[in-house]
C-alpha cells in the first residue's frame, strides 16, 4: 500500500514483533501513517500493525561505499521485502562496512570522504536501484572524525546522490550527533544537500557516551527540543519530503512513543 499524498506522512520504526500492539494502537489513533522496518527480518514475523498500514523497507548494513561491492545475497532478501510491501523506496546506509560475507563489521563505518569513494558508492547505488527496480534513499551514520578531502560527510552524501541519481534520508539525530562530535553549528552542512532529493527524515533521541565527548543516537530516549525544532524547520522547507520516521526502542515506555508522535503529528500537519 502506498503512502498518502499531499503532505508529509508520519511513521515509526518497527524492529520486533513485540512492537505490533503499541504501533497498531498508534495507527488506530491516527498517530502514524506507516511503519519502517529494517530488513532482513526474522522469517515469519513481518510487521502486523493493522490492515492497510504501509511498510517502508530499510537496510542499514549493505556496504554501499565498499570497493568490494554490495552483498547481493542480502540485497535479494531486501528486494523481496520491497516487492512484497511495494515500498516507494529502499533506505540504505551510505557506509563502508567491510568486505565480509555478511557485509558488516558490527557497526556502520563511514567511508573516506573523497572522490574515489564517491565514484564507488554511486556505482553501487545505481546497481542496487536497477536490482531493486525502485529508488534507493541514502542515509548517513553518525560521524566521529573527518577523514578525506571533501569538506563534510554531507557534501559526500550530496555528491553520491547526484552521481548515483538516488534519493536522500536525512537522519536528524545522526546529523545532530555528528555536528556535536565535530564541534559544528546545529544546522551545519544543510546547504550542501540537494533539497529536492530529500524524501524522508529520521527522528530519534541522542546521548553522549561515558566520556561525555562523543554523541550517538539513542532510540530509548525522546528527541531533544533542538532536534524537534530542526525537524519542524525541515518539514516546512523541504519541497520533496514525504515521510518523517520516529525511531523508538521497543524497550522504552509507550507513553514516550505516544507523546513524541503527538508532537511530530502537529509538526507534519
Amino acid at each position: 500500500m502506498s503512502l498518502p499524498t499531499g503532505r508529509p506522512t508520519l511513521g515509526a520504526r518497527w524492529d520486533y514483533p513485540n512492537q505490533d500492539e503499541r504501533l497498531a494502537r498508534a495507527a488506530t489513533a491516527g498517530l502514524i501513517d506507516y511503519v519502517e522496518a529494517n530488513f532482513p527480518i526474522t522469517p515469519g514475523h513481518p510487521p502486523r500493525v493493522g490492515e492497510g498500514v504501509p511498510v517502508l523497507v530499510h537496510c542499514p548494513i549493505n556496504p554501499i561505499a565498499s570497493p568490494q561491492g554490495v552483498n547481493l545475497r542480502l540485497a535479494e532478501q531486501v528486494r523481496e521485502a520491497a516487492d512484497a510491501w511495494d515500498s516507494p523506496w529502499v533506505g540504505e546506509h551510505l557506509c563502508w562496512a567491510g568486505p565480509g560475507a555478511e557485509g558488516r563489521l558490527g557497526y556502520i563505518v563511514t567511508p573516506i570522504l573523497c572522490e574515489a569513494f564517491v565514484e564507488v558508492a554511486a556505482r553501487n547505488a545505481r546497481a542496487l536501484q536497477a536490482f531493486y527496480g525502485r529508488p534507493v534513499a541514502l542515509e548517513l551514520a553518525p560521524v566521529y572524525q573527518h577523514v578525506g578531502a571533501l569538506d563534510s560527510e554531507l557534501r559526500f552524501l550530496a555528491r553520491v546522490a547526484e552521481a548515483g541519481d538516488t534519493l536522500i534520508i536525512l537522519d536528524v539525530a545522526h546529523w545532530t550527533a555528528s555536528n556535536r562530535n565535530l564541534g559544528r553549528a546545529a544546522d551545519f552542512g544543510l546547504d550542501a544537500l540537494p533539497a529536492e532529493r530529500i524524501v524522508e527524515l529520521h527522528v530519534a533521541g541522542i546521548r553522549a557516551g561515558q566520556s561525555g565527548r562523543w554523541w550517538h543516537d539513542s532510540h530509548d530516549r525522546v528527541p531533544e527540543e533542538e532536534i524537534l525544532t530542526l525537524t519542524a524547520t525541515l518539514v516546512r522547507e523541504l519541497p520533496a519530503l514525504r515521510a518523517v520516521t520516529f525511531e523508538h526502542s521497543d524497550a522504552a515506555p509507550e507513553t514516550d512513543l505516544v507523546r513524541t508522535l503527538e508532537q511530530l503529528r502537529r509538526v507534519v500537519s
